[in-house]
């Protein structure tokens, strides 16, 4: 099985902490986490992921002005929001911007390992009628 390579951005460690244990003995590599979507931005750009995990709500520079960066350096880019707000508008907001899924917190490891490898399987970019 092919591995798969994961930039996870989060202003919580714990988070991070628990993605990467989550992905630990799974076909998906953690080979950056960021805390702050500038320098995120920055990471991204050197290392180019499979995935970009991505959190809405983050001071500073906002999830949404990330994966704009983020889709502008690269437009092909699966990146997939990861938030505890998954209001109808706030996930249509992701998608309508690229964002190839949105993942709402909390999740198991068991369902999110099955959801990061049906990604393959979404379609790029959705488009959402308004």
């Amino acid at each position: 099985m092919t591995s798969q390579t994961v930039m996870t951005i989060d202003d919580s460690a714990a988070i991070l902490t628990i993605i990467a244990a989550y992905l630990e003995d799974s076909e998906f590599k953690v080979i950056a986490s960021e805390r702050d979507g500038r320098r995120a931005v920055e990471v991204f750009r050197e290392i180019r992921p499979d995935i970009v995990l991505l959190d809405l709500i983050m001071p500073g520079q906002s999830g949404m002005e990330t994966l704009s960066q983020i889709l502008a350096l690269d437009p092909d880019t699966c990146v997939v929001m990861v938030s505890s707000l998954g209001t109808e508008d706030a996930v249509h907001q992701c998608l309508s911007t690229g964002a190839r899924s949105f993942l709402q917190k909390p999740f198991s490891r068991d369902a999110f390992i099955d959801f990061l490898r049906n990604l393959e399987n979404q379609p790029q970019n959705p488009r959402i009628e308004s």
